[in-house]
């Protein structure tokens, strides 16, 4: 069964654990030591870094989970470079946590105890970016519509979904990350034709890929992204309508939209947001 649960909690588990399998764009902090300190007390850890990061063209990422794998296998760890690796997973002796993020201790984290609902989450781009454009399909005028993705572009089920409602006159929001928005024209393009069909579009700093619709809420790691050829990668994203995801997920989407600004069409420029409640 899907919980809400936190990094500090799979920090706990990671302490206590005898078999560790952890997938992750790359690792840093607390996470990162709690696997060396595992791997050296003698559990079996296995961890799997992206090797070619995407937009790195210094190649400073890719050197960075270099260095990360090799201190990894020094604490005793077997640890590797793949690709392409996107989704955000850790399995903890029965237990599987799911981040959208990087594994900050911030970031909003899902815990599935049950090793059999596992299967039935989906684990790569399309499936889970399908689960996410379902939420909107069935979405309807008054749910408060709201996608958040660290990157955004069209060619995928979640902007069809989108522009649908938009087009209906169901006023969903849109919040995207202003650092891969910036002079991306392709991103740009797409979320000017989401504005003109009724999407109200905004900017903001984070990079978490999170959406919901009335009393339901979809979390992942997959960004509304092309999702064919090797941009199908391994990821992962779930609806549910567990009360406490759901309600973490309002939260941190009406903060984010807050705080956010206003994308502005036809220009590279961006304003000072309104209200959670604002249309346009």
């Amino acid at each position: 069964m899907l919980n809400l649960s936190s990094t500090g909690q799979m920090l706990a588990a990671i302490s206590q654990a005898r078999e560790i399998d952890a997938e992750a764009y790359t690792l840093h902090g607390p996470v990162l030591r709690a696997l060396e300190q595992a791997a050296r007390d003698g559990a079996h850890v296995v961890v799997r870094l992206e090797g070619r990061p995407y937009g790195d063209p210094a190649g400073n990422l890719a050197r960075e989970n270099r260095r990360l794998v090799d201190e990894l296998r020094k604490a005793g760890a077997d640890a590797q470079l793949g690709h392409p690796l996107h989704a955000k997973a850790v399995a903890v002796d029965s237990t599987l946590y799911l981040d959208d993020k990087n594994w900050g201790m911030r970031d909003l984290v899902l815990r599935d105890d049950d090793p059999a609902d596992v299967v039935s989450i989906p684990s790569i781009k399309h499936a889970a970016l399908a689960a996410e454009a379902q939420l909107l399909r069935s979405a309807r005028a008054g749910d408060g519509i709201v996608v958040e993705s660290e990157s955004f572009g069209c060619c995928n089920p979640v902007y069809s979904a989108l522009d649908a409602l938009g087009r209906a006159g169901a006023a969903p929001h849109l919040l995207v990350c202003a650092n891969e928005l910036r002079a991306n024209d392709r991103e740009r393009k797409a979320l000017e034709r989401l504005a003109r069909d009724g999407v109200h579009v905004r900017v903001c700093s984070d990079s978490e890929k999170l959406a919901m619709a009335g009393d339901r809420a979809w979390c992942g790691s997959a960004n509304a992204t092309v999702a064919f050829g090797e941009s199908d990668m391994p990821d992962w994203g779930v609806c549910t309508g567990n009360d406490a995801i759901v309600s973490a997920v309002r939260a941190r989407l009406e903060a984010q939209w807050a705080g956010a600004k206003e994308f502005r069409r036809e220009s590279a420029e961006i304003t000072a947001a309104g209200s959670w409640n604002s249309s346009g």
